[in-house]
């Protein structure tokens, strides 16, 4: 018998389950045969990319339906199918589990049936009064066909091109049918013909499962129609449509149509007939618009229509004479890409805008095609794998390179596919959780063999395919290095060597540094010359070096300041020429050198204080890996001496913290997990070199012989992991008297400990300082005993704490010390920071921020530039989210964390919060996070609020990658993302029904 139960057990666990939970399922569900799990249910739920999802789907499908189920069970290639998608996604697997249409839609392997769709959405709109019964019903159709789509895609019946082809003409489908059958519901007799012109992924048959559909709208009136009616007709039926497919159903939501793309985006009419889009792209259109023009194609409504636009925009898209600054700026365009806050943090894990992406397929693809298609009419397609094959065809593109390409697209796309199925969720980012990567290596077909996981392989080979993907976009896309390299050398050389005979005067070579983007043409002359003056080794070294860095610079926010940084950095190292070597023969590291002095004051006097700070250019990993908060600690110790504990350290944080600004300028860093980690590291070498003093001093060996247990608890942004460069390490020092020890002595001890560690920190010397510690989150604040012990701390809360301090014990974390100590520090502060007794917690709360929001904003400044405590600002995401995790924490484990970015992905799963909400509470942090830490590198007075000087504005957002006119763009972007976070804060924080705030 026990033979028995141990052979079922290792029979689950082979098939990826638990084996005492499967085996209720099987029980409850009757998937035993003979006492036996049934052998043919037990093998597919080991192939689904989830076994335990797939096989909860399964169960609920046999309580919900025990008839389909038994129909199903009879047909294997059906079954393995309805398991396939059951284990890839959650939603659709709940999907099949309650209604037979939708595991009836899995049943063949046939096509969605066009005709057929745009039938059943016509009539859903046709046949039913109400608009949520319309909406329920045109969602319904989209997700059955999406489950079928899905079923053929995860068993490997059809191929990428066949998913993304069916997609796209399934939303096609909807798009005509909810057409028709709104025009139809609006007006017996149209007085306008409609077109709808596909854009993006569905122009280019390329839709993903989850993705906006971006389409414009083009209409004409009948004969014998004005204009103003035919327009109104047509807004009317348009603006219905959008709300039916946009519509948040039972059923999900059909579509996001995304009709922004026209003219003059939210604020453009809806529609416009075709001469008023002439005679936009006549006079304003930006090369942007052109560039999306061409994955246009009609796709519902009116097709002659539809045609006379495609051919209308032709002129314009191909133009005759391609002028050379339209490459520059579709070039400039995606450098703005990758410095898009989501790309600088999750990197080469955002697989269509980071390095090695898909983006940079699809850029590379239609910058060859805007160039050569002028031409050639067989290159005017709007598919990125049929333009591919057309230029190589055709002898734009090499075959090998273009074969490399596609792979690589099918890849990344199907990755892709495989993200957004697990949640039906807009992503494009692969988690960086090991279970939730190893279920999508499980459902692209890699499998654990042995000691090997499924992620591992799966891992190498993206890595692989981006880096593979990288080298051809530069290849294709931009110009290649020799060639910069050899343009600017001559220019530079005219320029740089005094004493030489040059071939232009200082008059014209004034002009061209100006050309080249310097402000001060004469400094900068004046500049370059000091800097190659005289034939030495080093003069000729920087010779060298020098037109890499100057093609750099002239692209970042401050040029001047760079070329003077770049200056005094050499004449700080000036000796040490084998740094500025390495740089002439590794263009990257000179790349990355000019970004970062050409962006951050800050940054440059941080190479320039440190002789070893030049080594970081030279550490060819500096970019790609992160350093753990464990090997920080451990550095950290290793550098404390006896007797210069203090300095050690602020020498310590200085470097440590130039490699994070180093990576965060070249787009690699994660900078509040890597501040985080450094403020760690420092806390750890400071508490460990106290602890050893202290027991050097009472004579004892170990410091386990002290009479005192100790520990040190993160707090606030530093307990959330959310440092920024300007944040101070909030902690709470919490300790316990051993037993047998004198109370007295041990409590004064603990003082003691606390006092020197924030000392070792904080106070200044002639090396500076390392951290800013603040204590004075501690009961009583300022007031009360630095450290307590944890029976004092409960005394505390039950008698005398505030709701705030309650709400701050949110953000507790264990930062280092006696780790026992600290987890009975955190249960008790989780139970009053999570309260299960229903009492209300939003009242004070709103009066705190309220009264936080009338103290702390100075009179002089308008609150809408308040970046945290202003309409829209941090605080609203913060407090938001904490009365979110106190109302619910209780009862949602996955609530109980202390970093702001983990707890709104949390109330999104647990649908506390919508995923629009939870988008724009996310987004909108991470944008402020990344202004704010920008501004302190550019070293702004004042981080809290934003620039109201043009000539700062203009500086951010040339730093934050919006070029050298885009501060509107900064300014517009930045009062949409306040928008969007205060009309969730009024919404959730505030409990208002109808906001203020317009989204």
């Amino acid at each position: 018998m026990v033979t028995d139960r141990r052979s079922l057990r290792a029979r689950f666990a082979a098939a990826g389950l638990d084996a005492e939970a499967a085996q209720r399922e099987f029980e409850t569900a009757g998937f035993f045969v003979d006492g036996e799990p049934d052998p043919e249910i037990l093998r597919l739920l080991s192939e689904a990319a989830d076994p335990a999802q797939a096989l909860r789907c399964l169960a609920d499908l046999v309580t919900h339906q025990p008839d389909t189920f038994a129909l199903l069970r009879s047909d294997d290639a059906w079954f393995s199918r309805v398991v396939a998608v059951c284990g890839a996604s959650r939603p659709l697997g709940e999907l099949l589990s309650r209604y037979r249409d939708a595991v009836e839609a899995v049943h063949t392997l046939e096509p969605i049936n066009i005709d057929a769709t745009i039938a059943a959405v016509t009539g859903a709109i046709v046949n039913n009064d109400g608009v949520d019964e319309q909406a329920a019903g045109i969602a319904a159709i989209r997700r059955r066909a999406t489950a079928d789509i899905a079923a053929r895609d995860l068993t490997g019946v059809a191929s990428l091109e066949a998913v993304t082809g069916e997609l796209s003409a399934l939303a096609q489908s909807v798009l005509t049918g909810a057409l028709a059958g709104v025009h139809q519901r609006c007006t017996k007799e149209p007085a306008v013909r409609i077109a709808v012109i596909g854009m993006g992924k569905i122009g280019g048959y390329e839709l993903n499962y989850i993705s906006d559909v971006d389409v414009l709208f083009v209409h004409e009136p009948v004969a014998g129609v004005d204009d103003e009616t035919a327009a109104r007709e047509a807004n009317t039926v348009l603006s219905q449509m959008l709300d039916l497919l946009n519509r948040s159903t039972t059923m999900g939501r059909a579509y996001e149509i995304d009709p922004t793309l026209r003219p003059e985006g939210r604020s453009g009419a809806l529609s416009r007939r075709l001469d008023a889009y002439t005679a936009y792209w006549e006079r304003w259109a930006k090369t942007w618009e052109f560039q999306s023009l061409l994955k246009a194609r009609p796709v519902a409504g009116d097709e002659a229509l539809g045609a006379q636009f495609i051919a209308a925009s032709e002129p314009f898209v191909w133009p005759e004479v391609l002028n050379p600054e339209v490459i520059a700026e579709i070039r400039t365009m995606k450098g703005r890409i990758e410095t898009k806050p989501e790309v600088l943090r999750d990197k080469d894990r955002q697989i269509k805008l980071g390095p090695g992406g898909i983006r940079d397929i699809e850029f590379s693809v239609q910058l060859l095609q805007l160039v050569h298609g002028r031409g050639d009419r067989s290159l005017r397609l709007t598919g990125t794998l049929d333009t591919l094959a057309a230029l190589v065809r055709n002898g734009y593109v090499d075959e090998d390179d273009a074969a490399k390409f596609a792979d690589a697209y099918r890849m990344l796309r199907t990755v892709e596919h495989r993200l957004q199925l697990v949640h039906e969720r807009r992503t494009h980012t692969i988690p960086d959780d090991p279970a939730r990567q190893e279920l999508i290596a499980r459902s692209l077909g890699y499998r654990a063999v042995g000691d090997t996981s499924a992620r591992e392989p799966f891992v190498k080979a993206l890595k692989a395919v981006q880096a593979e993907v990288r080298a051809l976009h530069a290849k294709l896309f931009y110009r290649p290095l020799l060639e910069m390299h050899a343009v600017v050398s001559a220019a530079a050389a005219e320029v740089s060597v005094p004493g030489e005979v040059t071939l232009i005067g200082e008059e014209q070579a004034i002009e061209r540094l100006v050309a080249l983007g310097f402000t001060n043409g004469s400094a900068a002359l004046k500049n370059v010359r000091e800097l190659t003056n005289g034939m030495s080794r080093s003069a000729v070294t920087v010779r060298a070096v020098l037109p890499a860095v100057l093609q750099v610079l002239q692209d970042t926010p401050d040029p001047d300041g760079g070329l003077v940084l770049f200056r005094e950095l050499l004449a700080t190292h000036g000796e040490n020429t084998e740094w500025v070597r390495y740089l002439r023969d590794h263009p990257a590291a000179a790349d990355l050198l000019g970004r970062v002095l050409g962006t951050s004051r800050v940054a440059g006097e941080l190479l320039i204080g440190q002789p070893q700070g030049v080594d970081w250019l030279k550490d060819e990993r500096l970019l790609d890996v992160a350093v753990t908060r464990e090997l920080l600690a451990r550095k950290a110790v290793a550098r404390l001496h006896w007797q210069d504990t203090t300095d050690a350290l602020r020498r310590f944080k200085r470097l440590e913290l130039l490699r994070i600004v180093l990576r965060d300028l070249g787009a690699s860093g994660t900078v509040a997990d890597e501040l985080t980690a450094l403020g760690d590291a420092c806390l750890v070498g400071a508490l460990r070199a106290e602890l050893r003093k202290q027991a050097a001093a009472h004579g004892v060996d170990e410091l386990d012989d002290l009479p005192v247990r100790f520990a040190i608890i993160g707090m606030g942004k530093f307990g959330g992991h959310e440092l920024q460069y300007a944040s101070d390490l909030d902690v709470l020092f919490v300790h316990d008297v051993m037993p047998g020890a004198n109370e007295v002595d041990a409590n004064r001890m603990a003082l003691e400990i606390a006092t020197n560690v924030i000392r070792s920190l904080s106070s200044i010397t002639a090396e500076g300082t390392a951290f800013a510690i603040d204590a004075d989150l501690r009961p009583e604040g300022k007031n009360g005993p630095l450290s307590r012990t944890l029976a004092s701390y409960r005394a505390y809360w039950q008698r005398w704490a505030q709701p705030w301090e309650f709400q701050a014990l949110l953000k507790a974390r264990y930062i280092t010390g006696d780790r026992d100590l600290a987890e009975s520090f955190l249960t008790a502060s989780n139970a009053l920071a999570y309260p299960s007794d229903g009492r209300d917690v939003a009242t004070p709360m709103r009066r705190m921020k309220i009264r936080l929001e009338q103290e702390r904003i100075p009179k002089r400044v308008d609150p809408r530039h308040h970046l945290k405590l202003g309409p829209g600002g941090m605080a609203d995401v913060e407090w938001t989210v904490q009365l979110l995790q106190q109302q619910h924490g209780a009862a949602i484990a996955n609530l109980r964390t202390p970093g702001t970015h983990d707890a709104i992905d949390s109330l999104e799963d647990a649908e506390v919060l919508s995923n629009r909400d939870a988008t724009w509470l996310r987004d909108g942090y991470r944008f402020l996070a990344d202004l704010r830490n920008r501004m302190y590198l550019l070293r702004f007075r004042d981080v809290e609020v934003f620039p109201q000087s043009q000539a700062q504005r203009e500086l951010l957002g040339r730093a934050l990658g919006y070029g050298r006119n885009g501060w509107r763009e900064l300014e517009d972007e930045r009062l949409r993302h306040a928008r969007h976070v205060r009309r969730v804060c009024e919404q959730q924080f505030y409990g208002l029904e109808n906001p203020s705030v317009t989204a």
